[in-house]
């Protein structure tokens, strides 16, 4: 089928927060778009690179009519710097009633909101590490912290902005420390989780409903990581090519574990995937505790599609090159707007 795919995306040059450093996270959009451009040839579709203007909907809409797209390829992540945002654009494509790739606007949203996405994951029975907010770094903390360690970042950010080795901490000075430098750069509430010192693993999810198929999983090798170092895949990591954690933090496919726990990683990542609504794609990360139980620590229903992320790495485990991947993506979308049996 020959199709018409604009790639729907946004020009921002950094965070309404954050420093200097986060506009980097920001900037890699233009080489998902163009990488995508690419699939999207490979497959034999014609694609047109469209901006979500945050001053003007009605702009955005009007140009998407006149390219006569079927598809919306739905790469916004933020509006204006400001990531909260970032579920306007698939409300706008569901009012207009324009198919598009990947999640709803409500599970966009959910996703975002950590601490209401905890408040869903907890609700169905999906474990995640206990865990509070602090709306100000002078605030009563309402749990104990005695005996464990934590690691505060900002409550609506992904990309891992915000986390670095200073993230982790084991008192409540150094804790509302933190809280203080989230509060003030990144200007939104501190979440505070307890640190789970164990395994890290990313699970890619492919599709929608209870067909969505589980990728081969992936995991963070910290092995080269300096001991001094806390194991968290800092911004840096992910980021920064200059740094010694983007070196010793890869993404590898998932070292050999009891065929248990691989299950129950799997079903606890389809089910923080089906309890907040993700559809098209979608990844689940988890970290597993010193007693084997693994718990949800992010759930990123927009994650980065270039050839060489983490979640393209799991579908070429599953034997899908990168037009494929995208191939099933649009699909899904067609699939899910009725166009497509």
């Amino acid at each position: 089928m020959s199709l018409r795919i604009a790639l729907l995306e946004t020009r921002d040059e950094g965070l309404a927060g954050g420093d200097d450093r986060d506009a980097i996270a920001v900037r890699a959009a233009e080489g998902a778009a163009l990488a995508l451009e690419r699939a999207c040839r490979a497959n034999g579709w014609s694609t047109v690179r469209v901006e979500a203007r945050a001053d003007a909907p009605d702009a955005t809409l009007a140009e998407l009519a006149r390219a006569e797209v079927d598809v919306v390829f739905q790469l916004v992540e933020s509006l204006r710097g400001e990531a909260r945002f970032e579920a306007a654009a698939a409300w706008l494509l569901e009012w207009a009633r324009i198919p598009y790739t990947g999640s709803g606007p409500v599970a966009i949203t959910l996703a975002l909101e950590k601490p209401i996405a905890r408040a869903v994951l907890q609700s169905r029975g999906v474990p995640i590490p206990e865990g509070f907010v602090l709306e100000h770094a002078e605030a009563a903390i309402p749990i104990s912290l005695a005996g464990r360690r934590w690691i505060v970042k900002p409550a609506r950010e992904d990309a891992s902005h915000g986390i670095d080795a200073g993230s982790v901490v084991d008192d409540e000075s150094s804790l509302r420390a933190r809280a203080q430098h989230v509060l003030r750069t990144f200007r939104q509430p501190a979440l505070v989780e307890e640190y789970v010192d164990g395994r890290e693993f990313n699970v890619a999810l492919l599709g929608s409903g209870p067909t969505a198929e589980v990728l081969p999983l992936g995991e963070i090798d910290y092995s080269r990581l300096d001991p001094s170092h806390p194991a968290v895949l800092t911004y840096a990591a992910k980021w920064d090519e200059a740094s010694v954690e983007y070196h010793a933090t890869p993404s590898i496919g998932a070292r050999p574990m009891a065929r248990e726990l691989e299950e129950r990683i799997r079903a606890t990542a389809r089910a923080a995937y089906a309890a907040l609504g993700l559809a098209g794609y979608g990844r689940v990360d988890l970290r597993v505790s010193a007693r084997g139980e693994p718990f949800v620590i992010d759930v990123n229903p927009n994650p980065d599609l270039s050839p060489d992320a983490g979640f393209q790495k799991a579908a070429a485990r599953a034997g899908l090159d990168h037009a494929h991947t995208v191939r099933r993506i649009v699909d899904d979308a067609l699939r899910r707007a009725g166009a497509l049996a």
